[in-house]
C-alpha cells in the first residue's frame, strides 16, 4: 500500500506507536456509536484492533495523520465490497476522531484514497454506506461525490464509479 499526502493530511500504514492515537479514537463513545464498533476501555483492546490494523495496511487501511500535529486523528479504508461479487468494486469506510470533525478532513482523505482506487488500482466503482443516523458520515459522502443507491433498516448505501469521479475531481 502507498502512502497518499494531501494538503493537511498523510495517510499511511499504522504503525505501534500510534497506540495513543487510536485508543483516543477507539474510547470515544460517541465515534464507536456512530461507526459501528464497541467502545475500547483499556489500551490492551486498542492494542488488539492496532494489531490487526498493522497488518490490514498492508494492502487497505491507512491511518489519518494530521501533519500539523504529527497525530492520528482517523482511518480510512478500501477493501473487497463483501456484498457484491463483482471483482471490480471496493468498498471505502472511515472513522474520525471527534475533536476533529467539522473541519473537511474527512472529505480530505477519502478523495485520495478514490483517487488512488480509481487510478491506480484501476476499479470501476466504490461503494460507502453510514449507519442511518450518521449525518456526519453521510455530508462526508456527498462531498466526495457520492450517489444514493438503496437503504436497509439501518444503513444507506451510496456509490461512485470512475467516469463520475473524473468528472467531479
Amino acid at each position: 500500500m502507498r502512502v497518499l499526502e494531501s494538503k493537511r493530511l498523510i495517510l499511511r500504514p499504522w504503525k505501534i506507536s500510534d497506540l495513543d492515537d487510536l485508543h483516543e479514537l477507539t474510547s470515544n463513545k460517541e465515534v464507536a456509536s456512530l461507526a459501528g464498533f464497541n467502545v475500547k476501555n483499556n489500551k490492551m483492546d486498542t492494542l488488539n484492533i492496532l494489531q490487526q490494523f498493522i497488518i490490514d495496511s498492508a494492502s487497505s487501511l491507512w491511518a489519518i495523520e494530521l501533519k500539523s500535529l504529527n497525530k492520528v486523528i482517523g482511518w480510512v479504508e478500501l477493501h473487497k465490497f463483501l456484498e457484491k461479487m463483482n471483482e471490480d468494486w471496493k468498498e471505502i469506510g472511515f472513522a474520525l476522531s471527534q475533536k476533529y470533525w467539522g473541519q473537511a478532513l474527512m472529505p480530505e482523505a477519502v478523495k485520495e484514497v478514490l483517487n488512488y482506487g480509481f487510478k491506480e488500482e484501476k476499479i470501476n466503482s466504490i461503494v460507502c454506506s453510514h449507519f442511518i443516523n450518521n449525518i456526519r458520515s453521510k455530508r462526508v459522502i456527498e462531498k466526495c461525490g457520492f450517489k444514493y443507491a438503496k437503504g436497509t433498516n439501518d444503513k444507506l448505501y451510496y456509490f461512485l464509479n470512475k467516469v463520475d469521479f473524473e468528472l467531479i475531481s
